[in-house]
């Protein structure tokens, strides 16, 4: 019979498995970026703009809430939650700032500054202070 303990215990990967995996996208990630600013036109018409950015933007919302959740009940989850909604604050305030022009550049750059990137670091200072209740 298997100890419970001993199946916590256990690694769901194996090192090596991990840092071929993590070295693998650590290595074509760059030559993938590379290959896009060469390949890809500078602009772009997309569809469904508005869902996109409303489903993105409700996203940040699920992440909050379930973040704020975590806290309140002292989860070990926290760390990982707020690491995930910052992650997805910077990315809305790249590219808010990388889709908008004229005007909208100069709300969006003021935005990324004033709110998401700030609320971002707070989060991730919430998730690297936080320890687990118990």
């Amino acid at each position: 019979m298997t100890n419970p303990a001993d199946l916590q215990a256990r690694p769901l990967v194996s090192p090596r498995f991990g840092a071929l995996v993590l070295g693998g996208v650590a290595l074509l990630l760059p030559l993938w970026a590379i290959y896009l600013a060469v390949a890809l036109p500078s602009e772009h018409v997309a569809p469904d703009w508005d869902l996109l950015w409303a489903g993105f933007d409700l996203g940040l919302w699920a992440l909050a809430i379930a973040a704020l959740v975590a806290l309140r009940r002292g989860s070990a989850r926290l760390p990982l939650l707020a690491g995930a909604l910052a992650a997805a604050l910077v990315c809305d305030a790249w590219f808010d700032v990388m889709t908008s022009a004229g005007n909208d550049r100069i709300v969006a750059v003021a935005t990324a500054l004033a709110i998401e990137l700030p609320v971002a670091a707070v989060v991730t200072l919430i998730g690297i202070r936080f320890r687990p209740a118990g």
